[in-house]
Parts: C-alpha cells; structure tokens; sequence
C-alpha cells in the first residue's frame, strides 16, 4: 500500500476542499457505484473512494497489484531517474486518464477509472513508492525497530514501507518518545461527511501548514511524472536512511529526529497529493468538460 487508508482519504480530502461545487457533484455519483463489498458494504463517497484500490486487493485474483508503484532503482543522488517498463502507477495513470476522456475503455468503467486517479495520485507521492533498493520492494523488506504500531496485520512486520505509509501520523512527544499522535478508524468509522470528524479535522492541520502558497512545486511540476521524480528524490535522499542498505536479518532502529523529519515529510506530500488531485479532477470534470 501507499500511504495508509487514512493517507488516502486525507489527500481525498484537500482535494474536495479545493473542487468546485459541480465537479464535487460529478465525481460523488460516480465513485457511489464502485463495489463496497470490501467496505464492509457502505458505499463509497469522495472522501472514501481514494481507498477503494486497496479494498479491493482482497478480490480473488486481484489484477492491479503493479499499479501502485514504480521501481526506479535507488542512488545515492537521487538521479537520473528511470522510468522502467510498463505496468506501472504512471502507466495505470495514463490508462485511467484516457479510460475518461475517450469513454471506450472495456476495462475500465468510469467509476472505477475515477477511484483509480484518486488512488494513484495519492500512490506517486509517497516517496518510498517510487524507488527499489536491492529488491527491498521500496522498502518492505527493509526490518526496522522503534515504531509503536498498532495497526499492522498478524502477516506484517514492522518495515520502513509500513512506516512510511503512515509516517504523517507519527511524531515525538514532549520528552522525547516516538509515539502515534491518532490512531486509523476502522473501515466502519470512515467519513460518511466530508465537512466534520477525525479525516476533515487532521486535513485542514496539514492545509494550515502546508498552504498553496508555501508550495512552489505547485507552479513547476504539472504531471504526473514530475511527482513521482520528487518522490524519489525524497526516497533516495531522506527516506532510506543514511546508511548502507541492511542484509535480510539486520534490524535497524529508527531515532527520533528521523520519525519527526518524515512526519513533516509526509504531510507535505499528503497536501501535494491533495492539490495536485483536485486540479486533475478538475480538469477532467469541471465545467469545460460539460458535455462528458
């Protein structure tokens, strides 16, 4: 996964906050007819429906697993950035954008289409999903200590994928302690409204911290593939530690400064996300594409 279920229903919400009134309208009637079976049958909404990809990874043979990412092979630089062969969360993007605009998709519908933008627009900016270091699958097979967990599955271990999923919501306390500042609501705790409760609130936290105006990437980086180079930026620099990759055994602990430096990290790139969407969405059905 990129970002947690929380992750993605926090850049589906900047996003709403951001849209015009009718493209509000359009994409809601749209994402209410994806299947909710893993939703525990509540369907889905705007807030939700960046979360559906995911959900659906429960389905019996599930055919979007090499959507989510991209594997870019780690340097030390950051650079150059490589784009390997398709499938991947770029080429998903391209096909989903098309799957709208042409409408002659037979594999996507236009509800699925949407859902998948709203995913993986949320995917290409968290920055362990845009690199690969020694096969470690971005960081899932890279064993880490020190994160207090407490939503990880009995089939998961603590990696530094994991952490970054959720980097947004960890942080330090007062006296030092890396701790969970709120925990993920379960999948029938999620928004039913997009104008109150825990996904609204923490939203307008990282809105107020990462305003428009603080963000010049805005202006200079307009597709999609300029997002996933800053992930991996991001990814080579910072969120691989600075310091050789461990072997398959080795455990290493994750200190304080480096938990508080991603939790910043992260929110920036959830309100990236969030922006970057609601100008997609836009794009796609706002009131020059009326006629869709």
């Amino acid at each position: 996964m990129a970002w947690d279920a929380v992750g993605h229903m926090l850049v589906d919400q900047i996003a709403w906050n951001q849209l015009q009134p009718d493209t509000r309208e359009k994409v809601t009637k749209l994402v209410v007819a994806l299947d909710d079976t893993y939703n525990e049958h509540r369907p889905y909404n705007f807030i939700t429906a960046g979360a559906w990809l995911d959900d659906a990874r429960s389905a019996p043979n599930y055919p979007y697993s090499k959507w989510h990412y991209i594997d870019v092979p780690f340097t030390f630089a950051g650079a150059p950035f490589f784009e390997p062969q398709p499938p991947h969360a770029l080429s998903a993007m391209s096909e989903c954008v098309a799957a709208l605009k042409t409408l002659k998709s037979q594999a996507l519908s236009p509800p699925v289409a949407t859902a998948m933008i709203m995913h993986l627009v949320g995917d290409i900016h968290q920055p362990l999903h845009c690199v690969d270091w020694n096969n470690d699958r971005g960081g899932n097979a890279y064993l880490i200590y020190g994160i207090p967990f407490s939503d990880l599955s009995k089939k998961s271990v603590a990696n530094l994928h994991a952490f970054w999923d959720r980097a947004f919501r960890f942080g330090v306390s007062s006296d030092g302690k890396i701790v969970e500042l709120y925990q993920a609501p379960k999948t029938a705790e999620r928004p039913d409204s997009a104008d109150r409760g825990l996904i609204h609130d923490e939203a307008m936290k990282i809105m107020a911290q990462f305003p428009k105006e603080s963000l010049p990437q805005l202006l200079s980086a307009k597709e999609p593939r300029d997002w996933a180079v800053e992930s991996y930026v991001a990814a080579c620099l910072f969120a691989y530690p600075a310091r050789p990759h461990p072997d398959n055994t080795e455990v290493v602990t994750l200190n304080a400064d480096y938990v508080q430096r991603a939790h910043d990290i992260a929110r920036s790139r959830i309100a990236l996300g969030g922006y970057r969407l609601a100008e997609m969405l836009e794009g796609l059905f706002g009131k020059q594409t009326a006629h869709r």
